[in-house]
């Protein structure tokens, strides 16, 4: 009986330790902040696609509010100001997506455009030199410096000087690590105890009846 007892708590512990582990790994990618601003990053581009660009705003500043170090909801978020007349919004935005990916062709090209409705044709100019540095066949880069009366001829950068942002080292958000509730760790320990106890557990010791003297 003994035996089976600690058998017993044994099964019962290594059970308890996989439904924690389980548990940890499930609330780790359901709680993903990553996952949550992708989503709500290519929720905002198809909401910019049909002309509701305050419903895009609203979902790319969600978006870089969960993850600050993508560049995308940015560039996003760009777009959306810029659609909405916001033209000073519009470049700070696409300012910190060019920060967090200089090479972004996209959002070189939008700054130029920004810029050249602002009456800014000089930043207009460098934007669209960024963007045909990057991809040198850029037609609507040459385009527009034409327009401008510039040769498109890109300019040299040196992409040293744009540092990753933030404290981490890498752009992309570190992922989460599996959370392990409290409740899981008293049940873990309880079942400790318990198997030791049943473990520590001696059953009763039969003593030998006396012989009977002939």
């Amino acid at each position: 009986m003994r035996r089976f007892l600690h058998l017993k708590s044994y099964i019962v512990f290594i059970l308890v330790i996989s439904l924690v582990i389980i548990q940890g790994f499930v609330s780790a990618s359901s709680d993903n902040p990553g996952d949550d601003a992708t989503v709500l990053t290519t929720k905002g581009f198809d909401l910019y696609k049909v002309a509701r660009y305050k419903d895009a705003l609203s979902s790319f500043e969600k978006a870089i509010a969960l993850d600050p170090y993508s560049s995308l909801p940015w560039y996003g978020k760009g777009l959306a100001s810029a659609a909405l007349s916001d033209k000073e919004g519009a470049i700070q935005a696409l300012d910190r997506a060019t920060e967090l990916s200089p090479k972004d062709e996209q959002a070189w090209l939008k700054k130029g455009e920004v810029y050249i409705s602002m009456n800014r044709n000089d930043l207009a100019i460098t934007a669209y030199k960024r963007a045909l540095l990057i991809n040198p066949n850029n037609s609507e880069a040459k385009r527009n410096l034409e327009s401008l009366g510039v040769h498109a001829t890109p300019t040299t950068v040196d992409y040293n000087q744009y540092p990753s942002p933030g404290p981490a080292t890498s752009q992309t958000p570190a992922k989460n690590i599996p959370f392990v509730p409290l409740s899981g760790i008293v049940i873990v320990i309880s079942a400790v105890v318990i198997s030791c106890g049943y473990g520590s557990q001696k059953g009763p010791v039969l003593k030998k009846a006396p012989e009977k003297e002939d």
